[in-house]
């Protein structure tokens, strides 16, 4: 049964004095990037920690995150990368609520969790390969956390056919050439760094680890010296680029084959920018933990459809349901459903894994396909406001905010209403002068009355999380706080 890893491990034997992991002080051939991986793994079985246990990585450096979670699936274990950034408290619940029988942290205490804690370094730095190799098959290779923003964070399992199938159909449409240099400036934590990260090892590339600089300009220069082609970004962090790129030439990622992105909806204007200013070479996806990767949009896409998330990926079915639970006409909006052979099974734990029924998942997104097949997203069903049984979807509200010159960023929701059960709210950061009154006059000319923001909160900027999803509970405690 195939591992995960077998791609890498592929690379050793073929190539193993191809370079793979670049370091600030040194460099790992493919040769040697195996063999300590599978230290890693034999390091873990003279600890007594059995093939199929969940072990937790809580390193807060770059390679610890990357170089332990292969060598634990490499062994057949299963891997639970938590949030550097996150709580001991919450990292405590989560190893918990997982039921991981080990951590391997570079900076911990023995006494920090209540199960054994393994340095890295403790373990042996190199292994035979062929001995630690576990099949993998369905078996469990990771554990994925969600980002809780509308509710505690979910634990989904995902196997090595999973992981294999959601390398092999974004391959499809974003394909990993080994003169891939890839820099991760996403965390490793997060699984879509990690994605990208192991498909440029997979396909014999570079990946990069460097202490990132803390400015715009300097982070674009490092990116220029290290010839980066392969970038996997937040709206969030390309939103801080555009805001502090200057006058730097565009476009000023010239060396980059593909920037990535997902997460939160980059907005239009971001798009524009992005594709303007840093590199037309804009790749948009859209996925789940629990669903895997379900639509990309590449340049042709958003030259069709700019503000879509683009076409499903191959071998994946997307259906959009109106509110009989029906399949709805093509333009239609409705809840998104999506079944494909790179879907978790279930959840971690006591968690129900309610949004899976029938061989579907609803990602509890909503949207529509238009009349190419691109898939649009409408925002979250849990965020769609009822105006007295009027429907309002928040995109779409906060599209028509975004084109008054004032707007630097919105975010719309819904709130309670003794009269028309919900009406709708937004929270603005302006870049200029504008008043409430003066942008619902705005609005009043584009959307009907039941869709204009009666209330509206000023802000500095949107609470949101790591990976750049609004975070709308805060919005809402925000907008009813007393005054003082």
């Amino acid at each position: 049964m195939a591992n995960y890893l077998d791609g890498i491990l592929g690379h050793a034997i073929r190539r193993p004095d191809a370079p793979a992991l670049s370091l600030p002080d040194r460099t790992l051939t493919f040769g040697e990037l195996g063999a300590r991986l599978a230290g890693i793994a034999a390091g873990l079985t003279l600890q007594a920690v059995p093939a199929g246990a969940i072990v937790a990585v809580a390193g807060r450096r770059q390679d610890t995150t990357l170089l332990t979670t292969l060598g634990i699936m490499l062994g057949g274990r299963i891997a639970l990368a938590l949030d550097p950034q996150a709580l001991p408290s919450d990292r405590r619940a989560l190893i918990r609520r997982s039921g991981a029988v080990a951590v391997l942290d570079d900076d911990a205490r023995p006494d920090t969790y209540a199960c054994p804690v393994f340095r890295p370094e403790d373990l042996p730095s190199v292994g035979d390969v062929a001995h630690a190799r576990h099949p993998g098959g369905g078996h469990p290779a990771q554990i994925l956390v969600s980002s809780g923003t509308t509710g505690p964070a979910k634990l989904a399992a995902v196997s090595h056919c999973d992981l294999i199938e959601r390398s092999r159909v974004i391959g499809l449409v974003v394909g990993a050439v080994p003169s891939d240099r890839h820099l991760p400036v996403m965390n490793l934590a997060y699984a879509l760094a990690r994605l990208s990260a192991i498909r440029t090892l997979e396909a014999g590339g570079v990946v990069l680890l460097r202490p990132l600089p803390s400015g715009v300009p300097a982070l674009l220069d490092l990116l220029r010296a290290e010839r980066v082609t392969g970038l996997t970004m937040t709206p969030s962090h390309l939103r801080a680029i555009l805001d502090d790129l200057g006058d730097q030439p565009a476009p000023a990622l010239p060396d980059v084959r593909w920037l990535s992105v997902s997460g939160a909806l980059l907005p239009l204007a971001d798009r524009i920018a992005v594709r303007r200013r840093l590199t037309p070479a804009l790749h948009v996806v859209y996925g789940t933990n629990e669903a895997g990767l379900v639509a990309h949009a590449g340049p042709r896409e958003l030259d069709l459809a700019p503000e879509g998330v683009g076409r499903p990926l191959p071998g994946v079915r997307v259906e959009i349901l109106d509110d009989a639970g029906r399949p709805a006409p093509p333009g239609s909006v409705g809840e998104i459903r999506v079944a494909s052979a790179q879907m978790s099974a279930r959840y971690v734990g006591a968690d129900p894994f309610a949004g899976h029924r029938d061989g579907w998942f609803h990602p509890g997104d909503t949207g529509w396909l238009d009349r190419h097949g691109l898939l649009h997203l409408a925002g979250r069903t849990d965020d769609r406001i009822n105006h007295g049984g009027l429907k309002v979807y928040p995109f779409e509200v906060e599209a028509v905010l975004r084109t008054h010159p004032a707007v630097a960023d919105c975010a719309v929701f819904g709130v309670p209403s003794r009269e028309r059960q919900e009406e709708v709210a937004a929270a603005v950061v302006l870049s200029g002068d504008a008043t409430p009154a003066v942008l619902r006059a705005h609005c009043r000319t584009m959307l009907p009355p039941h869709k204009v923001p009666q209330r509206m909160l000023k802000l500095d900027r949107l609470p949101r999380n790591e990976t750049g999803k609004v975070l709308v509970r805060r919005l809402r405690e925000q907008l009813f706080r007393p005054a003082g």
